[in-house]
């Protein structure tokens, strides 16, 4: 159960920008929010370039740990999207799991094979074994071709916390039209940003 609500994370699995297109421009959450993914998709990638395997992926991955509040785990995924190895090894019961059994990660996986590129999901609802995750994905390429995808999740409350909405009087995340993420009230001055992504993004309303 718990490895399957993991892998339901990626419902909304998409590729990240590494420039994200912020509207308005000057508004302080939404710049905030895509600095945040911006180094930690930079960190992402220097576990990818180091071309890790299913021995030496723990390794490639301590400094993603390391620098990451809130890190929560990750997963070494091969090319037939099975979990092949996980960081932390109370998550033990995930290797060997087949992604392609849960039905709503199937456009991940065709985007996947068909055009390899950073994946960021929607903000996880959670539930009572299972913290709110967020999920990002990096493949691993070898001559231009997929041989395996790193992943790794960290936990919301963090990301909200570094972004600014963490001390939020209310906010809203919503991602392709579907509501993923709330708290607090929106008050009648509630601001409102969107920060674009490749065939993605997300609209955040705030009140301070």
């Amino acid at each position: 159960m718990k490895t399957r609500l993991l892998a339901l994370l990626a419902l909304c699995a998409l590729p990240f920008a590494a420039a994200a297109q912020v509207q308005p421009p000057d508004d302080p959450v939404g710049k905030a929010v895509a600095a945040y993914f911006d180094k930690t998709f930079a960190n992402l990638k220097a576990v990818a370039d180091r071309q890790p395997t299913k021995d030496t992926f723990r390794e490639a991955m301590k400094p993603l740990e390391d620098a990451t509040a809130g890190f929560f785990g990750g997963s070494f995924i091969d090319t037939d999207f099975v979990i092949r190895e996980v960081y932390y090894p109370r998550d033990f019961l995930a290797r060997g799991f087949d992604l392609k059994k849960v039905k709503q990660l199937d456009y991940f996986w065709d985007l996947m094979r068909k055009n390899p590129t950073p994946q960021l999901s929607e903000p996880g609802h959670g539930s009572i074994i299972q913290p709110r995750l967020i999920a990002m994905r990096y493949p691993v390429l070898k001559d231009g071709k997929l041989v395996a995808v790193v992943s790794f999740f960290v936990r919301t409350e963090k990301f909200l916390e570094a972004v600014g909405l963490g001390d939020a009087k209310g906010y809203r995340i919503v991602c392709r039209g579907v509501l993923a993420e709330e708290d607090g009230k929106l008050g009648a001055n509630a601001k409102s940003v969107t920060v674009a992504l490749p065939a993605n993004e997300w609209v955040i309303e705030y009140s301070k």
